[in-house]
């Protein structure tokens, strides 16, 4: 399991939630991807070309 709060495309989610992508952030975008357990991360829709690296935001609660 990854440890740290980043991922790369191709990783298996580990903790549903809101990711960003950490290029578009520094390029100035918000590009963010609803993401569910066990989903694979995906390459991001707006960079152009290679692997994205995404960051947990804000992870799902657990419902009561």
């Amino acid at each position: 399991m990854n440890s740290s709060k980043t991922w790369k495309s191709g990783e298996r989610c580990q903790r549903p939630g809101l990711y960003r992508c950490q290029q578009c952030r520094l390029e100035g975008r918000e590009t963010t991807r609803a993401m569910a357990a066990s989903a694979i991360f995906p390459m991001c829709d707006v960079c152009p070309g290679g692997d994205a690296t995404w960051r947990l935001i804000r992870p799902d609660r657990p419902r009561e």
